[in-house]
């Protein structure tokens, strides 16, 4: 890739300077070590790429370390000189802090440190972070830290000089470290959603219903933005008004320390302010911290910090221009960390299998690339369950809802609570794929079933309810109980969570505790459709719902171009997600609804036109999601068929036993042929294209555990990040694609070295359609894993790799 001049990409660029309050929060967790190939150039170019070998050349002296350094002679004023890392996999929302150490041999030969983000594309995103070299002739250690915006799945570290940068330079020992993502969001951060194209959604402004250039807060668009394309610009005129945008309330609790930080460009005069404030169960603040964004070109990171007071329920941030001051900055980017984030636990629970749906696990990969399986449809192109005809009380039966296997005496194998017309309806089957009303001809309630779920505590003779779930009822979701699956009534005492017209719920028996999904748009001016997560142990008190889940650019480019309609710009949102435990992670099966046109973008979007496709997403912590790729889990049909325009997946994924032995995981799902809300009249005024039309239910199916996998044609490796197993059995589900392809697995210490006795060449290669659960990993000298922290490398060969346990 071709480097821009240092003057074009001025604007993207990060000196790395923070601005912080004398009450900075220390970090709740330190920085993880990410383990960077070759990082003291030990082993010549071995790991980086260079591009210009003429002017690049490893030496022994002078070194930082060790017994190798590179240097860069750069003699051109037309171009730049760099050397790059190997791609490391990120997350989302992890900050990621780069470093190497340069030394010039004649004052002011200059040099840079770059930290890249690139996504799946392979494109460099934004923002890239810099850090220049001082004027010394002493080794000096560069630094730049970055947070991984949102289309981002890997990183690398550039040592470069630019065209001005005449001279020799060397650089040695370079290192990475990430802290993990934060467990507290501000919704729509950075700014990017576009349902309202104006004024930020879920932010508050001064002059909400203003527009254009003369406007207090102005909601804009360009290359200027720190990340992204969208960024707010202040625009404060008078010295007696203050003028500021105000977050959603974020939830967080008493005695937490918090960090809000966003990054902000004065371009003219003073008094531009971030504010953190904490407030009570009323709304009101209780407790307030700022700091002042100082003179500066370019954008500067900002920081305050606070500790949650007695009785706060909820936080929000100010961006603020002070009632005194006069100017205009902008602002972009808004991240919250707190004394409550965590570092991932490295611990594998025994047989729980880590899928290659998201990079939680993985610390690089060369040689291969992701891809997503969509399920596989059976006959009937897939569809289980059709209407009873028009008109009727089941006229068209969809998801979201349930499917729950027999586990009991004198249950039905499997039993569905879907949607019908008129309320929830319920079917059984003795295979999951034939089913029956069982002779029923009306509904078993009256709401939509937004997740049925087993009660852990009832069995057999047990007096507490079988079954639970969430309803839906003006706006919020209520918990609901059965002994049947049939008569449901209210869980006593049960409180219901605010919401909009979408839940899912589901049990995570690694927590023990439900997970309620819920789409949230708030108030009017209603935000976009984004998800929230609440929990409960006892499907009755829930905690207050926060911030998981939403679309993003990726989403909105994914979009056809010319798809939306009468002049719209098509964007995404997610209509719903359930959260499923499964095995290592959860889950989630995002329903992204294609908005190509909104007859009512500034109330409620229930009329929204577009279609809506399934994808997949994988998490830890059931806030932060990775989907390094965005194909669908369910391919939707062409035009004109049944599960073409508008898909809803339940809110579990069913594993059975096939009568060869095999284990087949399945998906249920519904869907409406055509776009949303899209009838005669709509067509007619050209805000769509295809009719609504009927809905049916449908169920798609996988090898159990293959969602999706690390995909090589010929030599390709994959990495992870530190892991403590449980068990000392490694299995890996593998899958060959042709003749002679094979996969071998290695172990390394923590700092990528591998141990005696595990080295690629010790691995017997697996070459057979290794199945779930998998097939075990040998080494010549046994089958047995160390113990203590490793890392796992994996040599394939050509083939699929979907997923590795340890039991």
């Amino acid at each position: 890739m071709r480097l821009l001049l240092r003057a074009v990409t001025a604007a993207l660029l990060v000196s790395g300077f923070v601005i912080a309050t004398e009450n900075q929060a220390l970090a709740a967790v330190t920085p993880a070590a990410r383990l960077l190939g070759n990082p003291g150039f030990e082993s010549g170019l071995s790991n980086w790429t260079t591009d210009n070998a003429g002017a690049t050349a490893v030496v022994t002296s002078p070194v930082h370390g060790g017994s190798g350094a590179v240097r860069i002679t750069d003699t051109s004023t037309t171009s730049g000189v760099s050397v790059r890392s190997a791609h490391l996999a990120v997350l989302p929302g992890e900050e990621i802090t780069a470093s190497i150490w340069a030394q010039q041999t004649a004052a002011g030969a200059g040099g840079s440190l770059y930290l890249e983000f690139w996504n799946a594309a392979g494109s460099r995103t934004t923002p890239v972070v810099a850090a220049d070299a001082a004027t010394s002739t002493a080794w000096q250690k560069l630094t730049a830290v970055g947070t991984v915006p949102e289309d981002a799945v890997t990183a690398t570290v550039l040592a470069y000089t630019s065209w001005a940068d005449n001279g020799v330079t060397y650089w040695d020992d370079a290192a990475v470290a990430a802290l993990p993502p934060p467990l507290r969001k501000v919704p729509n951060a950075s700014f990017e959603e576009r349902r309202n194209t104006e004024v930020p959604t879920q932010w508050t402004s001064t002059g909400q219903s203003c527009a254009g250039p003369s406007c207090p807060v102005q909601l804009l668009r360009g290359t200027v933005a720190h990340g992204g394309t969208g960024y707010v610009l202040i625009n404060d005129t008078s010295a007696d008004e203050a003028i500021s945008v105000l977050s959603d309330a974020v939830p967080v609790s008493v005695g937490e320390t918090i960090t809000a930080s966003a990054f902000a460009h004065r371009l003219s005069g003073d008094g531009a302010r971030i504010y953190l404030e904490f407030r009570d169960s009323a709304g009101t603040r209780i407790g307030v911290h700022d700091t002042v964004v100082p003179a500066g070109s370019g954008w500067q990171k900002v920081k305050v910090s606070g500790t949650a007071p007695s009785g706060t329920t909820t936080l929000t941030v100010r961006l603020y221009g002070d009632l005194a001051g006069v100017g205009q900055a902008r602002w972009d980017d808004v991240e919250l960390r707190s004394s409550a984030d965590t570092a991932d636990s490295a611990t594998l629970a025994a047989g729980a299998p880590v899928l290659f749906v998201g990079d939680q696990r993985v610390e690089s990969y060369t040689g291969v690339e992701r891809v997503v399986h969509p399920g596989t449809k059976g006959a009937n192109d897939g569809r289980v369950l059709t209407g009873t005809g028009a008109g009727t009380w089941d006229a068209n039966p969809r998801m979201g809802g349930t499917v729950l296997p027999g586990i009991f005496p004198g249950e039905p194998a499997f039993t569905m609570w879907y949607q019908t017309s008129t309320g929830t309806g319920r079917a059984i089957s003795n295979d999951g794929i034939t089913w029956s009303r069982d002779g029923r001809t009306s509904t078993v309630y009256s709401g939509g079933p937004q997740g049925v779920v087993r009660n852990p505590a009832w069995v057999p003779g047990a007096t507490v309810p079988k079954f639970f779930m969430m309803a839906a009822e003006n706006m919020t979701y209520i918990g609901k109980q059965s002994n049947d699956g049939i008569t449901w009534s209210a869980v006593p005492g049960a409180r219901g969570i605010p919401g909009f017209d979408v839940a899912t719920a589901t049990y995570d028996p690694a927590t023990r505790r439900f997970v309620a999904m819920i789409k949230n748009q708030l108030n009017a001016p209603y935000g976009p459709r984004t998800t929230w997560v609440s929990y409960s142990t006892d499907f009755k008190t829930w905690t207050t719902p926060s911030p998981s889940f939403a679309a993003d650019l990726v989403d909105d480019a994914r979009i056809p171009a010319g798809a939306g309609r009468l002049g719209t710009t098509a964007w995404s949102e997610v209509y719903g997600m359930p959260a499923i435990r499964y095995g290592d992670q959860y889950l989630g099966v995002p329903w992204i609804f294609d908005i190509v046109y909104s007859p009512n973008p500034f109330g409620n979007p229930g009329t929204d036109k577009g279609r809506s496709h399934l994808g997949v997403a994988a998490s830890r912590d059931l806030v932060n999601w990775s989907r390094p790729d965005r194909g669908d889990l369910v391919a939707p049909g062409p035009a004109g068929s049944w599960d073409y325009g508008f898909n809803l997946s339940s809110n579990g994924f069913v594993t059975v036993t096939l009568p060869d032995g095999t284990s087949q995981t399945r998906l249920y799902y519904g869907a409406f042929s055509g776009e949303h809300l899209c009838d005669s009249a709509a067509i007619n005024a050209g805000q769509c294209t295809t009719p609504y039309g009927p809905s049916n239910v449908g169920m798609v199916s996988w090898p159990t555990d293959r969602f999706a996998s690390f995909h090589a044609d010929g030599a390709g490796v994959v990495t992870t990040r530190p892991l403590t197993a449980a068990g000392n059995a490694l299995t890996v589900n593998y899958k060959p694609a042709a003749a002679g392809d094979s996969l071998r697995a290695e172990v390394l210490d923590v700092n990528g070295n591998p141990i005696p006795g595990y080295a690629a060449a010790d691995s017997i290669p697996v070459t057979t359609d290794a199945l779930a659960p998998g097939v075990r990993v040998a080494w010549t000298g046994g089958n047995t894993l160390p113990a203590g922290a490793v890392r796992l490398r994996f040599h394939l060969d050509g083939g699929d790799l979907y997923s590795f346990a340890a039991n």
